[in-house]
């Protein structure tokens, strides 16, 4: 009989391939973030990472954090997608100036590339020029067959189409660029209505819990996309509702935000918010709290992408945490379909957990009816509890 495997060897498995995915230099999650990442004991992932730090794959740094020092050499999976005609490695080009959304698509991609068994090559890019082509090249010369973008900015939109029409390998993508739709993972169609119906949504649970006036506060962004799609949902919401537009576009930086909260100051108490991302509604706490504001007795506040930091804000802030996993399933799956002069957009509706802490006054409001009236949100009052081994 083939032993069972233990709890801290699966998730040293998850690490190591998060480590492949990774590039060199790169800093990992906390042990308290990968414990709630892979379900377990914070002493079980000590107890994974130790074996790492011993093989010299990651090494820790007291005071900054754990790193990847080396990438661990390739493994034997099995493969679950049918053997592809060039080899199973896939590149990864990681934005070097990436955010918190950026990182949490890579540690998804390192569990998906498990499941469909292939070996992942990433390395770091300043930009997608000709630095990044010469990457590429370098690539596909160790034998990768398809490039993977995880994130990038949207105002390299043009620079990235470019890098696209250049690179010598297939590139799939995470958002949609006029032109190169094939390359984008999901359906383009859809593009669209997966950032309209979630932000009207959220606007009208906002409004359930008593806010008698929304606010959207998102980035000085002009040619974002995702952006673009969150503000005619909102727009769209407070007119059909007869409400003031209250919709702001200010970098996430202390002082626009303190002069923003500043001008909101009178709304409080009516007042619910909805930010474009979790950083944006992590400064406004902040403003809040120089100000003399709480959350949620004056604003009722809710981000978007679930961040490691909004978990641990004061209050806990809720969320609309991003479906990662379908993203980099359908990143990887579309990566493979290139290399064979076709594209997968098969991509499955996103589940879309609107994780409710404490910022959005909803705890332990959530009621069926309340469930039955906004079916495209998975409510989710709480964090689930790390397993014990």
């Amino acid at each position: 009989m083939s032993r069972r495997q233990l709890k801290f060897e699966q998730v040293e498995k998850e690490i190591r391939q998060l480590a492949r995915t990774l590039p060199i230099g790169s800093k990992i999650p906390s042990e308290r973030h990968l414990a709630s990442s892979y379900e377990c004991n914070f002493l079980t992932v000590r107890k994974a990472l130790k074996t790492l730090v011993d093989e010299g794959i990651i090494t820790r740094r007291i005071g900054s954090g754990t790193f990847i020092a080396k990438h661990p050499e390739p493994s034997e999976h099995n493969t679950v997608l049918p053997p592809v005609r060039n080899g199973n490695q896939i590149a990864v080009l990681v934005y070097q100036d990436g955010n918190a959304y950026a990182y949490k698509v890579l540690q998804s991609l390192a569990h998906s590339a498990m499941e469909l068994g292939l070996e992942l090559r990433s390395t770091w890019v300043k930009n997608y020029d000709e630095e990044a082509l010469e990457q590429a090249k370098a690539m596909a010369m160790e034998g990768c067959v398809a490039i993977v973008l995880p994130w990038f900015p949207h105002n390299l939109s043009e620079t990235v189409r470019q890098f696209i029409e250049k690179s010598p390998l297939p590139v799939s993508i995470p958002l949609v660029i006029p032109g190169l739709e094939s390359n984008y993972f999901g359906n383009p169609e859809l593009f669209g209505r997966n950032l309209l119906r979630p932000t009207l949504a959220l606007c009208g649970y906002l409004q359930t819990l008593g806010r008698k006036k929304l606010a959207f506060i998102g980035p000085a962004a002009p040619d974002d996309l995702i952006l673009q799609r969150m503000l005619t949902g909102y727009t769209y919401y407070v007119s059909e509702a007869s409400m003031e537009n209250l919709s702001f576009l200010v970098q996430p930086k202390s002082g626009p935000v303190d002069q923003l909260v500043e001008r909101l100051k009178g709304y409080a108490g009516d007042l619910g918010i909805l930010c474009y991302d979790d950083e944006h509604a992590l400064r406004v706490l902040t403003a809040m709290h120089k100000q003399g504001l709480r959350a949620p007795e004056d604003f009722s506040i809710i981000g978007h992408n679930d961040t490691e930091a909004g978990r641990f804000s004061d209050p806990p802030l809720t969320t609309l945490g991003h479906d990662f996993q379908n993203a980099s399933n359908g990143l990887l799956r579309n990566a493979l379909a290139l290399t064979r002069n076709s594209s997968d957009h098969t991509e499955s509706d996103p589940v879309l957990k609107l994780l409710v802490r404490d910022s959005c006054g909803g705890r332990g409001h959530i009621t069926d009816e309340l469930r039955n009236k906004f079916p495209l949100l998975e409510f989710v009052e709480k964090e689930e509890s790390p397993l014990e081994d």
